[in-house]
């Protein structure tokens, strides 16, 4: 359905989304238990075609960092320049991200429901200025010319337990002369924060055409737990990104990580929403006051506010700083490595260039007596709006979500999902989608389940579609695993 789900998504997982949809009697059961449901997503720096060599791109993300699974010929740098960097982009982002809701059960009372959750999601994203793979200059105005060497990293695991609450909101659904009703809904949680990285470093060549040779501009801030704060402390005392990498990141696909899950930090948040909806037609499943009747014509408004909180970390925390200052530095070659973030990364690909290597700055760390400080990271935010227009088998949905704060699973830019559900045969659904945002390739979306009265599962996959390419790769798949009702 596009990744969206503010006003369609109604089972245990709306907590996450919108609690208000806990409350909406989608179903003629009153109980439902479900595991197992799971989603991966990955967009490559570098997109190819076949599944399997996806499939071996994301394992070389998920693997310690070699050089060698990352270096690019010049024909593939020129291919990243042209599908990430159209003219007049300097930065390319990039995201990989993994759910997996290990279980949880809703019942409903009458107009109230109630709902406990547990998921585990783990998100990277980045961002690359286009100065790392382009040596030339692009123009900024009539006089100044820039080169952006910026490069952001942010990752995060987080282990949530939560408690989801929807009923009627009676006051305003009396008011209402129509045949509708108005839910309201709040799921507070308890966080478990694993391993975490934020790295930003924001800088850039530029010269006006009054200077005779390019400034350096350059500014650094790191925070970081687990297993990218040892290694990161390995690293500025030994100088060895390689020694650094193997010793605190697991080295083959098939080793635990459970040293990216071991809790670092303990945090609260909460997901709060409303949800309007207006039955249509001969419709009356709302009429009484505690019908399980499933709705069959609607049209749903839903709004949310999701992640609400934060995550103190207080387990071999690292921070360094470095304030915003400008220098004359030797001139950059371009990288011979894709960046696409895998563990260490960071490391190897700043030591290729000493003269910018922010963990090599004299300054670094000196701004704070105690590097070792704990500290504290927001929730990644976001306001999310929804529609949905129910008729019988057909169902339209649309969403919008603008994240307040940039983080591994979310930045400011107003993200759309569109998508189509039709079940020719009843039990077997058809799902249609695309996620479309602002200077980011088109994501479309292809699933089906089957849905019985008693138990449910659901499978979808996700495509990109490549700047500049006819062709949609495969970039995520998801598994709804089992849901039971009562």
């Amino acid at each position: 359905m596009g990744g969206g789900g503010t006003a369609y998504l109604t089972g245990y997982e709306a907590a996450f989304i919108n609690p208000a949809n806990l409350a909406v009697p989608d179903k003629s059961t009153r109980f439902s238990i479900g595991i197992g449901t799971a989603a991966g997503f990955f967009a490559p720096v570098m997109s190819v075609g076949s599944a399997s060599r996806q499939f071996q791109a994301y394992k070389n993300y998920l693997d310690a960092h070699q050089p060698e699974a990352t270096a690019i010929t010049a024909s593939e740098k020129q291919l990243i320049l042209d599908r990430n960097y159209p003219k007049g982009r300097s930065r390319s982002e990039h995201q990989h991200r993994m759910d997996l809701i290990l279980g949880g059960i809703q019942w409903r009372q009458g107009d109230r429901a109630f709902s406990l959750t547990a998921r585990t999601r783990f998100s990277t994203r980045t961002e690359v200025g286009r100065g790392w793979y382009d040596e030339t200059f692009e123009d900024l105005d009539s006089s100044t010319s820039v080169r952006d060497m910026s490069l952001f990293q942010q990752s995060q695991f987080l282990h949530e337990f939560s408690f989801g609450y929807g009923q009627t909101f009676d006051f305003v659904s009396g008011l209402i002369p129509r045949v509708g009703k108005l839910y309201i809904g709040i799921a507070p949680k308890f966080i478990l924060g694993g391993s975490y990285l934020d790295l930003q470093y924001d800088a850039r060549y530029w010269f006006t055409d009054e200077m005779d040779q390019p400034l350096f501009t350059r500014s650094f801030s790191y925070r970081s737990t687990g297993n990218f704060s040892g290694a990161t402390r390995h690293y500025t005392a030994n100088g060895d990104p390689s020694a650094a990498v193997q010793r605190h990141f697991p080295s083959s696909f098939q080793q635990d990580f459970s040293d990216y899950t071991t809790p670092t930090g303990m945090g609260g948040g909460l997901d709060f929403g409303l949800v309007y909806v207006l039955t249509l037609g001969d419709d009356l499943s709302l009429a009484h006051s505690g019908n399980t009747q499933p709705i069959e014509k609607s049209l749903r408004l839903g709004f949310s506010v999701t992640d609400l909180g934060f995550v103190s970390y207080n387990e071999n925390p690292r921070s360094l700083d470095h304030a915003r200052d400008t220098t004359l530095t030797p001139f950059a070659a371009a990288s011979g490595q894709k960046y696409e973030g895998s563990p260490g990364q960071y490391l190897s690909f700043f030591d290729e260039v000493p003269d910018l290597n922010p963990f090599q700055f004299n300054q670094v760390g000196r701004s704070d007596d105690s590097p070792e400080r704990p500290f504290k990271a927001v929730l990644p935010t976001s306001f999310n709006a929804g529609m949905l227009l129910q008729v019988n088998r057909l169902k339209l949905a649309a969403d919008l979500t603008l994240g307040l704060n940039d983080s591994a699973f979310n930045n400011t830019k107003l993200i759309a999902h569109f998508g189509m559900e039709f079940a020719p045969v009843k039990p077997v659904p058809i799902r249609l989608g695309a996620q479309v945002a602002t200077d980011s390739p088109t994501l479309w979306s292809l699933g089906t389940g089957i849905v019985m009265k008693h138990w449910e599962l659901s499978a979808g996959a996700q495509f990109l579609s490549p700047r500049g390419s006819p062709a949609l790769n495969l970039s995520g798949a998801a598994v709804g695993g089992l849901t039971f009702h009562f």
